[in-house]
């Protein structure tokens, strides 16, 4: 008994000790846990708070990214508005000178097709037989109650459709011809003519004798065919006045 006695009391003053010693450790291990608890705490809220920085930048950068492509889209939309407004315009103007030309084009040709009819009538024109002339008298008659009024002075002849020695111009050709006729009576006389065709009396001149040397004139378009026949020839009166340049003439032509 004794020795257990002595054994029991060796193994409560060694778990004595031990309590001793674990009461004093305690403190120090819930300290160091404390400790390290707290550090860990602390790198994990500056973690965290790293994190919600990172988060808050990004979000940021996020906000700023999209405030720029809002940015850049506004540019970008107004750029293609400029663009497509600029092409339009062009395109107008491109539309506005096309028109233009078009009509300077069609100007063009209306004139070419002018001118090619013109020169089509020329040609016709130039293809008929070239009918024109002018005579007259030279001399002077107070006395002269005749028929057919010869102008025996040839001023011009194309065609050589007048003949001066019957007075009478021959046809060369169809067509319509203008004729026309200037008389001056000699002093107080006076004396009425007619442009005559085929016989037919188709128009009249009159100077009177109201008044000395009164001049008469008068004109005729007539259609006429080849070998048709013209003439002046006296309805009334007498006499007829000129100069060596002629007064009294007879003029035709072809149109």
């Amino acid at each position: 008994i004794k020795i257990e006695v002595r054994y029991l009391s060796v193994t409560l003053l060694d778990l004595n000790k031990h309590t001793m010693e674990l009461n004093m450790s305690i403190p120090d291990l819930i300290e160091s846990k404390l400790t390290e608890y707290s550090a860990y705490l602390n790198r994990s809220v500056g973690d965290i708070n790293q994190k919600l920085l990172t988060s808050k930048e990004y979000q940021e950068q996020l906000v700023y990214n999209l405030s720029a492509l809002g940015s850049n889209q506004s540019s970008l939309m107004k750029i293609i508005s400029d663009k497509m407004n600029n092409t339009i315009t062009s395109i107008k103007a491109d539309v506005e000178q096309s028109q233009k030309s078009q009509l300077k084009l069609s100007a063009a040709v209306s004139s070419l097709e002018v001118f090619r009819m013109n020169m089509s009538l020329l040609n016709n024109c130039a293809s008929k037989t070239s009918v024109s002339f002018t005579v007259g008298v030279t001399s002077s008659s107070s006395s002269w109650s005749g028929d057919i009024l010869v102008f025996p002075h040839v001023i011009t002849n194309n065609g050589n459709g007048y003949n001066p020695s019957t007075g009478k111009f021959i046809a060369p050709t169809d067509g319509t011809y203008v004729f026309f006729v200037t008389v001056n009576s000699y002093s107080a006389n006076t004396v009425y003519l007619d442009i005559v065709l085929n016989g037919s009396k188709k128009v009249r001149t009159m100077s009177h004798n109201t008044a000395n040397y009164m001049t008469g004139t008068n004109m005729a378009v007539l259609q006429l065919y080849t070998g048709n026949s013209v003439w002046v020839s006296r309805y009334s009166g007498k006499s007829y006045y000129s100069r060596s340049v002629p007064i009294t003439t007879f003029s035709g032509f072809l149109l």
